[in-house]
């Protein structure tokens, strides 16, 4: 159980799309058996009834309530209870000549269910890529300890505490110089982290390390219920109130922005463990405060160099939410989000940070005089 809890947070959103049309695929093939009645036989297919809807739970605990995991649950859940029969009599080894009409008519439409589920699984398919095609590695590595007392690596697996987190490092294969400045992200309750993967890997091919994290501990609370604040709903819950209560999706934001910026904190304290005391810090930020930023930035004087606000990029059309055109289609649909190959967006906004690293940089730098003959002939 701990390796998959582990495991839990190591996946690519491709990864949910290749599991979700497993289990989808095995509910029409199971299905279709109602067509092949010509002999008798063991319905040994019944079977995949159960499996479809163990795998469709297995996934919801590896990645949570997302795409059409919650859709697909329930899907199986009914396919499964239709067919009990069927697995008790698989399981005495009767044989099946036929099907009743009150068993095929729910099967026929539990089968359109199922196409009309994997077709819109394909439509809204995430942009699938290989990290390691940009020249860039991710690591990652599990967190414990509470978000407000303390977070810290956990040095093992088979440490003896609670996964509360995970560390991820975008790092560009080449080695990088001295002093190149580590870039800190913490999303909101609204994005997970892959959804701003597409950014991060741009700006790791650029030659920057980029550090993010993702915090789940139960000091993290957003919403009334532990259910809704578990790493399980959080997003999912947020993007409901999003189509459904604005008002109460940005207090949902409010709250988790003094969550997010104690996660910057507590990235900028393993950055510190992880790169060195005095490797210097850039923090990007989405649609937080200037005066959130400014009290961050106060505690780490000594190492920020400064801060990117992604909402202020105009081409940037889903602040709070990640670079879902790539990420995740579904969600953006109601944005009028379009599918993007190209990865326009996150290497243009890459870019803008780049610039504004870079400038960040030269403020830095002692200003040097530099004097003219004349100067210095009157001076003699």
């Amino acid at each position: 159980m701990e390796l998959v809890q582990i495991f839990c947070y190591h996946y690519y959103m491709f990864d949910v799309y290749l599991a979700e049309l497993l289990i989808v695929s095995m509910l029409i093939i199971l299905s279709l058996r109602i067509f092949f009645t010509k002999h008798a036989h063991i319905d040994s297919l019944a079977i995949l009834a159960s499996a479809s809807f163990g795998f469709s739970l297995l996934i919801f605990y590896i990645w949570g309530a997302v795409h059409f995991i919650p859709l697909i649950i329930l899907l199986t859940l009914l396919t499964f209870l239709l067919n009990l029969r069927s697995l008790v009599r698989l399981s005495n080894r009767l044989v099946v000549d036929f099907y009743h009409i009150h068993f095929v008519i729910p099967t026929l439409l539990l089968l359109l269910l199922a196409i009309g589920i994997l077709s819109l699984i394909i439509i809204f398919r995430p942009v699938h890529y290989v990290i390691n095609d940009f020249s860039v590695q991710k690591t990652k590595t599990t967190l414990t300890g509470k978000l407000y007392s303390g977070t810290h690596l956990r040095q093992s697996m088979v440490e003896r505490s609670n996964i509360t987190g995970v560390l991820y490092a975008y790092e560009p294969l080449a080695t990088l110089p001295e002093q190149t400045p580590v870039v800190l992200f913490v999303p909101k309750c609204s994005a997970a982290i892959e959804n701003y993967e597409p950014y991060f890997v741009m700006l790791a091919q650029k030659g920057y390390t980029v550090l993010t994290a993702e915090f789940n501990s139960t000091d993290r609370t957003i919403f009334h219920s532990p259910v809704l604040n578990s790493r399980f709903f959080r997003r999912f819950f947020t993007l409901c109130l999003w189509l459904l209560d604005r008002p109460a999706f940005q207090q949902a934001l409010e709250t988790d922005t003094a969550h997010v910026l104690k996660g910057y904190a507590e990235l900028a304290k393993l950055a510190k463990e992880k790169y060195g005391e005095n490797t210097p810090l850039f923090f990007v930020v989405d649609q937080i405060g200037v005066d959130g930023v400014n009290e961050l930035i106060a505690n780490f004087q000594q190492n920020t160099i400064g801060f990117f606000a992604l909402n202020r990029i105009a081409e940037y059309t889903t602040p709070n939410f990640g670079f879902l055109e790539q990420t995740d289609l579904l969600a953006g649909y109601p944005m009028d989000v379009k599918r993007d190959d190209s990865f326009f967006i996150p290497r243009y906004v890459a870019g803008k940070t780049v610039v504004a690293i870079e400038q960040s940089k030269k403020l830095l730098t002692p200003v040097e005089i530099i004097k003219s003959e004349d100067t210095q002939e009157e001076q003699k």
